[in-house]
């Protein structure tokens, strides 16, 4: 598993977030240009972490604000980009490895105009996350 660099502030966003949450958070990405926060909860918790009619977010985004996301980790990592894209279906999503070792996640998400620019705003995060949990050389979103 990866080691976590926070920062004071991400510390301080973590503790806020799960004093009123009750969810235990893995990560937290502050994106400063869109003014958002991003976290990563652990597997099984995001519904506690949203809250009732997304309770919890509202609250924290008052509170903080700043844009609260909520992701939920998973120990597969193709579960764990069908929750980072989520609500986009992603159609197909493998792992491979080259001849020359390197990890290769591949993930084709719906078609969809709908669908297009959320999956581009969620494609960094997607790809920064799958490689800082599991190491992947390349990410191949299509």
């Amino acid at each position: 598993m990866a080691r976590i660099k926070l920062s004071l502030d991400d510390i301080g966003f973590i503790a806020l977030f799960e004093r009123v949450t009750k969810a235990n958070v893995k990560d937290c990405i502050f994106n400063q240009e869109k003014n958002k926060l991003t976290f990563v909860v652990s597997e099984g918790q995001a519904g506690l972490a949203i809250g009732k009619a997304g309770a919890n977010i509202k609250n924290l985004e008052e509170q903080l604000k700043k844009r609260v996301e909520v992701l939920e980790f998973s120990e597969d990592p193709l579960k764990f980009i069908s929750n980072i894209f989520r609500p986009i279906k992603i159609n197909t999503a493998y792992v491979s490895e080259k001849s020359s070792g390197a990890k290769v996640m591949h993930a084709q998400i719906s078609k969809g105009s709908e669908n297009i620019g959320m999956a581009m705003a969620k494609t960094k995060t997607a790809r920064e996350l799958l490689e800082k949990y599991f190491h992947f050389d390349e990410i191949n979103i299509q």
